[in-house]
C-alpha cells in the first residue's frame, strides 16, 4: 500500500511538472500585443482615443461617426480594418474591443487622446497587434505620412529659392 502511494505521488508530481513546463512555454511564446506601425496600407498610427458613446450630452454619438463598421470575431486585424476603411476611402480607421472596425471621415472633437497603453486588447485575428480596448479606439489616419505644402507655401518656397539664386548665394 505504501508503494502504491509513493508511485501515485510520483506520478502526480511528474504530471504537475509537465503541466507547469507547458504553461511556461506557452506564456513565453505569447509576446504582448503592440501597436501596428506599418504604413504600406496608406494609414499611419494616430493614437489611442476614448469612445464617446458613454459621455454625457453625446446622445450616444461615436468617436468615429457617420461612417461604416464591421465586427469580425476571431478575424479582425489592423490590416483588415484598414483595407475595409480604405475601400470606402475613409480618412480614419479605428479598432475597438479586439474585433470591431470603425471608419469615418472625422474623429469627434470630444474624443480625447489617451496614453497608448490604454488601448490594450489584442486583435482577435492577430494577437501580436493591438485592436483598441473597452471603449477605447486604436486610431489610424490615411495619408498622414507627409504633410503637403499648400499652393501659397509652395509659391513662397519657389520665390525664396529664386531670390537666393538671384543674389548669388548658391
Amino acid at each position: 500500500m505504501v508503494s502504491f502511494r509513493i508511485h501515485l505521488l510520483t506520478l502526480l508530481f511528474t504530471l504537475l511538472c509537465a503541466a507547469s513546463g507547458i504553461l511556461a512555454q506557452q506564456q513565453a511564446q505569447q509576446a504582448p500585443a503592440s501597436i501596428y506601425t506599418d504604413t504600406k496600407d496608406g494609414y499611419k498610427y494616430h493614437g489611442c482615443y476614448n469612445e464617446t458613446t458613454a459621455l454625457q450630452d453625446t446622445s450616444g454619438a461615436r468617436a468615429l461617426y457617420n461612417g461604416k463598421n464591421e465586427v469580425k470575431p476571431g478575424e479582425m486585424t489592423v490590416q483588415r480594418c484598414q483595407t475595409f476603411c480604405n475601400d470606402g476611402q475613409f480618412r480614419y480607421a479605428g479598432l475597438e474591443f479586439s474585433k470591431e472596425c470603425w471608419c469615418a471621415q472625422q474623429l469627434s472633437g470630444i474624443s480625447a487622446k489617451l496614453d497608448d497603453e490604454e488601448c490594450d486588447m489584442p486583435c482577435d485575428g492577430d494577437k501580436s497587434q493591438v485592436c483598441g480596448g473597452a471603449l477605447k479606439l486604436t486610431v489610424y489616419i490615411a495619408g498622414a505620412a507627409a504633410p503637403s505644402l499648400t499652393a501659397g507655401a509652395a509659391l513662397w518656397v519657389a520665390g525664396l529659392a529664386a531670390g537666393v539664386v538671384a543674389l548669388g548665394l548658391i
